[in-house]
């Protein structure tokens, strides 16, 4: 048996053992489960090191002489220092950097994206091509966000706009769901394809 078929069999093998979890739970989707996430996190942490840290100490550090990215590299480590009970308290401070600089590279990111664009859009004539559309988009934003005035009684004319958010909201949910399902759905044939094709060679 070459490398390759071992490959195949492994993976049909992992396959089924994952899909058995449908029928019950069992000792053979649990050696599946442990083994994908210890593959994986062998794998990230392979790759980390390849990319991340000995291009950076290499030519970053060594060769260009960039000594302040130390500084980050020992933030880093101090996340460890959460094994030892006396010096636990510092990797307080790795996390809070890791928390602080993530909320402000995806504020900075997703600023435009998320507000100003939904903001353009709302705000387009409702005249010409695409009125429809615009209207709709205008509707749905403006009852959504009369949803979440909970200052105010949803009574009279705020409680209708209220529900018309409520069911924009539910509109969007479900085509976000519906999506996501078809995507499962598109994973499942691949395996199935999989199975009956490169393994079974039924396809």
């Amino acid at each position: 048996m070459d490398l390759k078929t071992l490959g195949i069999w492994c993976a049909a093998l992992m396959t089924l053992f994952i899909y058995s979890f449908i029928f019950v739970d069992n000792p053979f989707y649990k050696f599946a489960e442990h083994a994908y996430v210890g593959v994986a996190a062998a794998y990230g942490m392979v790759l980390q090191i390849d990319n991340m840290i000995r291009p950076t100490v290499k030519n970053y550090i060594g060769r260009d002489g960039k000594y302040y990215l130390i500084i980050p590299i020992i933030l880093g480590l101090l996340i460890y220092t959460r094994y030892f009970k006396s010096i636990s308290y510092l990797s307080r401070y790795c996390v809070s950097f890791m928390v602080g600089v993530g909320a402000g590279v995806v504020l900075a990111r997703d600023f435009r994206s998320s507000f100003v664009v939904q903001l353009t859009d709302t705000m387009r004539p409702i005249s010409g091509a695409g009125a429809i559309e615009n209207l709709v988009v205008m509707i749905g934003v403006v009852t959504t966000l009369t949803y979440f005035f909970f200052t105010l009684e949803h009574k009279g004319f705020i409680g209708v706009t209220a529900k018309i958010g409520r069911f924009t909201m539910m509109v969007a949910l479900g085509a976000a769901f519906g999506n996501t399902v078809m995507a499962r759905v598109s994973l499942f044939l691949g395996r199935v394809q999989f199975l009956l094709g490169d393994w079974l060679h039924i396809l």
